[in-house]
């Protein structure tokens, strides 16, 4: 690929200004509301069918870094006695808040699952700004919660991640406590990957970021079965050159769901009923049986 004088000016422009760019402002990009789950709030093209009774819908409040944050905690489909013995912990992506994801907590609960899910620092509700530290200080904060709830076996807990999210996810299981299954959906490899992506060097991610958020590297502490899927038609996070960082990286057991025509978010409905049997087939393989 021929490199014009532009694309050179922008990156000396950056390499020179280290100090007063960040990669977070690409990382995070948060909206923030003063409260959740308004129908009139929600974007038509998310999906969202508001399926879930307001009983079963239990909102959280922990405290991380000083900062109030904020989630749902959703009970099991009660049609699933089996499924809703496991709790999934949700990480979302980096955009707007909760709302934006609800159609996932949605899946997973018609699937029978507990689902917990909550706004890192600075989006939806929760207070203080986002950062690597918080986040990973977020994820940390709602995985003790999890585990703490007498209505939640500890020992059947999963983590899913999906887009940025998948690096607080590989960073709960491989530093903080090692959960029964793990789920990544459309991952990155890593900050470095990305920035080779966008600015063709071989930068690290740590000259721009302190952010430590490398799945490549933490993938091979995770000792517990991965679930991996990734649309092929990602033009984001592209496939050839983020997944097999990931993925080869990966101890056994490992599932594998590489999506030919998605895109970066649009697996669930790419794949329709199919995605329902995968995570299904996965969680009652290896945390229920």
């Amino acid at each position: 690929m021929k490199i014009t004088n532009q694309l050179l000016l922008a990156v000396c422009i950056v390499v020179a200004c280290t100090r007063m760019f960040s990669l977070d402002d690409f990382l995070f990009d948060p909206t923030t509301i003063d409260k959740y789950l308004r129908p009139e709030d929600f974007d038509s093209e998310w999906g969202t069918r508001f399926i879930i009774h307001d009983s079963l819908i239990e909102p959280v409040t922990l405290v991380s870094m000083g900062n109030r944050i904020y989630g749902f905690f959703v009970r099991g489909n009660p049609d699933s006695t089996t499924h809703n013995q496991v709790s999934i912990l949700y990480f979302h992506g980096k955009d707007e808040n909760i709302n934006r994801y609800w159609a996932r907590v949605e899946y997973l609960w018609e699937m029978g699952f507990n689902v917990f899910i909550f706004d890192y620092q600075g989006y939806g509700k929760s207070e203080g700004s986002p950062s690597g530290e918080a986040l990973f200080s977020d994820g940390t904060e709602a995985l003790y919660y999890l585990r703490s709830r007498i209505d939640v076996d500890a020992s059947k807990i999963v983590l899913y991640g999906w887009s940025i999210g998948t690096f607080i996810t590989t960073y709960c299981a491989a530093d903080v406590l090692h959960p029964a299954a793990v789920i990544l959906e459309s991952a990155p490899a890593s900050i470095t990957a990305l920035l080779r992506d966008s600015a063709l060097l071989n930068l690290t991610g740590s000259y721009v970021t302190d952010t430590d958020f490398d799945n490549e590297k933490r993938i091979a502490d995770i000792e517990c079965p991965l679930l991996m899927m990734h649309g092929q038609a990602d033009d984001f996070i592209v496939f050839e050159r983020h997944v097999h960082l990931i993925w080869d990286a990966a101890h056994e057991p490992k599932d594998s769901l590489w999506v030919e025509d998605a895109g970066h978010d649009d697996i669930p409905e790419i794949l329709g009923n199919e995605y329902h049997r995968e995570v299904i087939n996965f969680i009652a393989t290896h945390v229920l049986q």
